[in-house]
């Protein structure tokens, strides 16, 4: 199963907490990722998490961004989030640290959404 989630989604969900796309490439080559039947439901997320909160695509509301794809990933999926407030910390400490690694984003959400 792949996240059903679009750019446009993404954009309006992004609009609502005051940003403007400003570059899409990161954010389409996640979304590009949705459809490979190679990778699994986290690192997919990952790869949407990384284009967000690392690349930056919008203006303004890139982290809340994130947890609502997030938020999004865990209902669509039948998981829980184990704890909102721990989501929030590795939401801002993966945009504040940079962290590029997928492997290292994946890891993480792992911890919080089951």
């Amino acid at each position: 199963m792949c996240m059903k989630i679009s750019k446009e989604d993404i954009v309006r969900i992004a609009e609502g907490f005051g940003g403007i796309l400003k570059s899409s490439s990161s954010l389409d080559f996640a979304l590009e990722k949705q459809t490979d039947k190679k990778l699994g439901e986290y690192k997919k997320l990952a790869y949407l998490l990384r284009a967000i909160l690392v690349d930056h695509p919008f203006s303004d509301g890139n982290k809340k961004t994130g947890m609502f794809v997030a938020f999004s990933f865990a209902e669509q999926s039948g998981r829980s989030i184990r704890d909102n407030e721990l989501l929030q910390e590795q939401i801002l400490s993966i945009a504040s640290k940079n962290i590029t690694s997928i492997r290292a984003i994946e890891e993480r959400i792992k911890n919080v959404i089951r």
